[in-house]
């Protein structure tokens, strides 16, 4: 009987091995040198470059301790030329680099996470006798802002971390015929009636009673005023120059991108129509951001109601060759626009949130 069970596949070991520069430059896309760019797009440039990395599974550690400046110069003469496999995003498979095993400052890996980044407990066991440095908190808060890397799909449907209240595995155990997510329901339901007193319901209804209240249409509020609120600078357009354009337009879709709101198919814009398109309707039209989410976000997509002149964008610069074909079969009327390749190559590397 032959066996039908595939090859193990390996991705570090099974892969070709190519430099970050080398796997970008296959998909169209290469950073700036350092160089060439002012303190004003910098910052921008630098999310553009982690952007492209996470949009390949390529995700960052311990990079409080490095400025901007600092940290986008180290990828560009260090990490963008470092031989790695090149794992397909399709693999599902994360590499994690951990930025102070590059050396920088003079010190070594060990030096800067035992400074900035080891607690106490580890700084001890790591070096018992030696006089270690006390603990330096790094100069920078970048961290915890960086791309995150996407939970497998089949956990989707599933548990997902922070699901769960801190106590509920606790509870579960004692609690096995699961009546005390009954007794929830009942409290959620007497949320209903106008006579109950809001002093007898317990804390977490309240909770989930105005997280519902926040998702209804009539309580969301313009992406523009969140960001005002708090004091996120948005400038517009025709205040921008073409230098400058760009780095502004992605620290825009990074700060939107923390808040949960994403966007899709933007390649047959330019990076001046997508700034626009923003200023002028996508962060002036009312949403919930939801923050970064495990289960998903909010979408802005350009193509927007998929109306008639929608769809004839779809067709021209997104379709396959096999929609297009089956567009045509059952709309045999209606004449399919020539494919044209879009003047900008941006939704692979766009933001994305952990899912």
């Amino acid at each position: 009987m032959s066996d039908n069970t595939p090859p193990f596949f390996d991705p570090a070991e099974d892969c070709l091995l190519r430099t970050p520069r080398e796997i970008f430059a296959c998909k169209g896309y290469a950073s700036i040198a350092p160089n060439e760019l002012d303190d004003c797009q910098l910052p921008g440039r630098l999310w553009e470059l982690l952007y492209a990395a996470a949009a390949h599974r390529f995700f960052f550690h311990a990079t409080d301790h490095l400025s901007d400046r600092e940290f986008y110069t180290l990828l560009w003469e260090q990490w963008l030329d470092e031989p790695t496999p090149d794992i397909p995003p399709e693999a599902e498979t994360n590499t994690t680099v951990f930025i102070s095993e590059f050396d920088a400052h003079g010190m070594t890996h060990d030096e800067i996470w035992l400074l900035y980044y080891a607690d106490e407990e580890m700084r001890t066991a790591c070096s018992p006798d030696a006089g270690i440095p006390p603990h330096e908190n790094p100069a920078f808060d970048r961290d915890r802002f960086l791309p995150t890397p996407p939970i497998p799909l089949e956990a989707h449907a599933g548990w997902l971390p922070g699901d769960d209240d801190p106590d509920e595995a606790v509870e579960s155990e004692s609690d096995p015929l699961g009546l005390a997510s009954v007794d929830k329901e009942i409290a959620a339901a007497k949320l209903e009636s106008t006579s109950e007193d809001a002093s007898d319901v317990d804390s977490s209804d309240l909770a989930l009673e105005a997280q519902l209240r926040a998702m209804e249409p009539e309580n969301w509020t313009p992406p523009a005023q969140q960001l005002v609120a708090e004091n996120i600078p948005l400038l517009p357009p025709q205040e921008l120059t073409d230098d400058t354009l760009t780095a502004i337009l992605w620290v825009l879709l990074h700060n939107l991108a923390l808040r949960g709101f994403y966007m899709l198919h933007t390649n047959h814009l330019s990076d001046r129509e997508l700034y626009a398109e923003l200023w002028e309707r996508g962060l002036r039209d009312p949403a919930r951001l939801p923050g970064r989410n495990l289960r998903g976000g909010w979408f802005h997509d350009v193509l927007g109601s998929w109306g008639e002149a929608e769809t004839e964008l779809w067709l021209r610069y997104y379709a396959s060759d096999e929609e297009r074909a089956k567009h045509a079969r059952e709309y045999p009327n209606q004449p399919l626009p020539a494919k044209q390749t879009p003047v900008s190559n941006r939704d692979w590397r766009l933001p994305k949130g952990p899912f």
